[in-house]
């Protein structure tokens, strides 16, 4: 097995070195702030590699915090929503669902709506209700007042909350909390968090411009099917032309470099494993995605980001270079080392180059453009939306929504919050995991098949007999087996 070295991020007071080998711009995971210390050459004739060296974890993470996109403040955090809103105002107890995260002591560190100082007290409170619980040996998972259900996880040296007055399960709750902290870990690693805590200065300094980066996941956890499934959505796209596009990422290589991703927006068109090493989880494509995304300045040039992959390792960095070889094409390369910048260039420029050889370039862009599919494309007989997830890849689709759900707002939120809870239910069932499940309401049906190579939840009118909803499922299931260009193979 070949040996895998990983830039390992620091918890003690040794010097430690970053260096990020670029001449465009470099950039790293925080929010969109611009820091008037920060040194970015735009120009290809400066060689010159920017470097930071530290002697503590301060040094780290303010190098990590400091490359930021120019669209946001000059100076300090950036402006808030709702930032006037606390315990004190009516309209901050209007929202539905409140996520906070705090340490053990109960110092605010972030909260989704109004100023996480001004919500001092409240979060300490909050603590104070885990704390209670601990100090008798156990862990606080939830509490149910009313409407509203107050979901823990501790995650040392960090609890996250989250009060939600929106009927999901408290499982699908724990999901979404368990994906914002392994955001956090991807900015500072689990070993410097903790070093933060105990050289007692503030994480909120640390994660300061990451505010915009954790509201974009929070709202994405909210809507997106793929987290749901905690899977990664693939492009619609000819397979010949996928497997063309697979096989240009697995020739072009080095040896520093481990996963090869082109995507498109939040879904996948292809990836290559590039050593015997783990894959990638979704959690870790879902956060990467989420920068990619929420980052504007990465469509304006190259960049070169260390970068913490939780469920890959979640005490050291990779270094990510990113770039978009179309308007919505980027191409994201992983490199176990951080003076690998010009190797990752210049792979990115012999991929390119294939692309456009094997006249593949056009197809692609015109796939993104058409990307969407709506249930009319199954041809599959009174179907209204179907969720499908391959279980050993942990990739999936799903068409966009059609009528009566493309209709209103209410309508694909009420849908969405009906998986949440068909999806805990099958899954996460006391006894053996449901093989079949059939749902049927006022609204609509939804039959569900589970099996060891996937997971199919499809909707069907209410008014469907069983004998015509079990034909379409069956036909359903026959087509996305056919059907190649829905899903990487």
């Amino acid at each position: 097995m070949e040996d895998t070295k990983i830039s390992e991020a620091t918890n003690t007071t040794t010097t430690t070195t970053i260096t990020a080998t670029k001449t465009t711009t470099t950039t790293t995971n925080s929010s969109d702030n611009n820091n008037n210390n920060s040194e970015i050459d735009n120009s290809t004739d400066n060689l010159e590699q920017p470097t930071v060296e530290g002697g503590d974890i301060e040094d780290l993470s303010s190098y990590i915090l400091s490359k930021i996109d120019e669209s946001s403040t000059v100076t300090g955090r950036p402006a808030r929503k709702y930032s006037e809103q606390d315990t004190s105002t009516p309209e901050w107890f209007n929202h539905k669902k409140h996520f906070f995260i705090l340490s053990f002591s109960g110092k605010p560190i972030y909260s989704r709506y109004g100023d996480e100082v001004a919500l001092n007290t409240f979060m300490a409170s909050l603590s104070a209700m885990s704390s209670f619980v601990e100090s008798s040996n156990d862990d606080l998972r939830y509490i149910t007042a009313g409407n509203y259900q107050f979901v823990f996880i501790q995650k040392n040296p960090l609890n996250l909350v989250c009060i939600a007055n929106t009927g999901e399960p408290y499982q699908m709750i724990k999901q979404q909390l368990e994906y914002i902290h392994a955001l956090i870990i991807s900015v500072l690693t689990q070993s410097n968090i903790k070093a933060v805590f105990e050289a007692k200065y503030d994480l909120r300094d640390l994660l300061g411009g990451t505010d915009k980066y954790l509201d974009n996941f929070i709202h994405q956890t909210n809507s997106d099917f793929s987290i749901l499934l905690n899977s990664v959505n693939c492009l619609r796209l000819n397979n010949n032309i996928r497997n063309s596009i697979t096989n240009i990422l697995s020739n072009r290589k080095c040896d520093s470099l481990l996963f090869s991703y082109l995507i498109s927006g939040n879904k996948l068109i292809s990836t290559v494993k590039h050593k015997k090493t783990p894959s990638l989880k979704s959690q870790d494509i879902h956060i990467v995605m989420n920068y990619v995304l929420s980052t504007s300045s990465f469509k304006e040039s190259e960049s070169w980001i260390p970068i913490c992959l939780p469920n890959y390792n979640d005490s050291g960095f990779l270094h990510l270079y990113i770039c978009y070889l179309h308007a919505d094409v980027c191409l994201l390369l992983f490199s176990s080392q951080a003076e690998s910048f010009y190797q990752m260039n210049e792979i990115k420029t012999l991929i390119s180059k294939d692309l456009e050889q094997e006249s593949i370039v056009d197809e692609l862009n015109k796939a993104v453009a058409l990307h969407d599919y709506t249930t009319v494309y199954t041809e599959v007989p009174n179907l209204l939306h179907f969720l499908y997830k391959n279980r050993s890849s942990n990739y999936s689709t799903y068409p966009i929504f059609s009528p009566p759900y493309s209709i209103h707002k209410k309508e694909k939120k009420r849908l969405f919050r009906l998986y949440q809870h068909i999806i805990n239910h099958v899954n996460n069932s006391s006894n053996k995991p449901h093989k079949y499940y059939y749902h049927t309401s006022a609204t609509e049906t939804i039959i569900v098949a589970i099996s060891n190579h996937h997971e199919l939840y499809a909707t069907f009118s209410p008014l469907e007999t069983k004998k015509n909803v079990f034909e379409s499922f069956t036909f359903l299931l026959q087509w996305i087996t056919k059907d190649n260009s829905i899903i990487i193979q």
